[in-house]
């Protein structure tokens, strides 16, 4: 309404100059004809709000990487600081004790199974023999549990081998995420215990997080702007945020915000907020 009023104010002016100029020349022949004058209309519409603040880039997950047993580590299989995959060998622990520990389970699972075998032939031959009465009911009851503890222990065998062959897999520690990876914590040669002992950390980088903090006065000014209808804030997926790099230069890619704290950080007195952006190029 303010600037409304202004250009109104302006064009009366405008015209009552121009209408004096008009009486002046009808009294003058050959006088200039009067300019045409151009007036604009002023209508109030919706503008997009922009907020602007410095934010940082942290990778958008930080896994710690341990190895799953115990034992020497033998080799280590990647280059610090490089990219990796998902699934990739990052470290290898000596395999060898693993191995002679899965022998040992397929050795017992066989004879489990050994076992197994005979308590069924047992059972099965005092069964009609019992029936017959031409063995004792106790013999066979004897022989019908000597079976299911034969089956039990065939059980317990084959979950030891699987156990073995886990303890084996895990001697090749691999990337749970991709991403960029750290210094290696421990060198070849070291003795690990199982995950207590970190290796190196993955930093996954695509999608990235861009984090920043709103002044507890701004966030304060704009929930009043909110409040007396003046500031509109956007429905469905949040705010668009866009990133500029620090040599002035527009990132290019969109992200949403996906994260607002609704504490207070006590030393900054701003609110952390995060959007997620993609990151392919490795860019951010």
């Amino acid at each position: 309404m303010h600037w409304h009023g202004l250009l109104r104010l302006g064009c009366a002016v405008a015209l009552a100059v121009l209408a004096g100029c008009e009486r002046a020349g009808s009294q003058q022949q050959g006088a200039m004809p009067p300019s045409e004058v151009t007036v604009f209309e002023v209508k109030a519409e919706d503008l997009p709000a922009t907020y602007e603040y410095v934010g940082q880039t942290p990778g958008s997950r930080d896994v710690e990487v341990g190895a799953r047993v115990t034992g020497i580590l033998l080799k280590r299989n990647f280059r610090e600081g490089a990219t990796v995959a998902r699934g990739q060998s990052l470290f290898t622990v000596d395999p060898a004790p693993f191995q002679i520990a899965l022998q040992r389970a397929q050795a017992e699972l066989a004879a489990a199974e050994a076992r197994l075998e005979n308590a069924r032939r047992n059972s099965a031959r005092l069964k009609p023999l019992a029936e017959a009465k031409a063995a004792s009911q106790k013999d066979y009851d004897d022989a019908a549990s000597a079976e299911r503890i034969a089956d039990a222990d065939v059980k317990l065998a084959q979950a030891r081998l699987a156990e073995a062959k886990l303890n084996l897999e895990w001697t090749r520690v691999e990337a749970p995420i991709a991403g960029i990876t750290s210094r290696a914590s421990q060198s070849e040669g070291t003795l690990v215990s199982g995950p207590n002992v970190l290796l190196t950390t993955i930093t996954q980088i695509d999608p990235i997080w861009v984090i920043f903090g709103i002044p507890e006065r701004e966030h304060l000014a704009i929930r009043t702007a909110v409040d007396s209808g003046r500031v509109k804030l956007p429905g469905g997926t949040g705010f668009d945020v866009k990133v500029r790099l620090p040599d002035g230069t527009d990132y290019g890619s969109t992200g949403r915000v996906d994260f607002s704290d609704v504490r207070v950080n006590p030393a900054t007195r701003t609110t952390d907020t995060r959007p997620e952006l993609p990151n392919a190029r490795g860019r951010l």
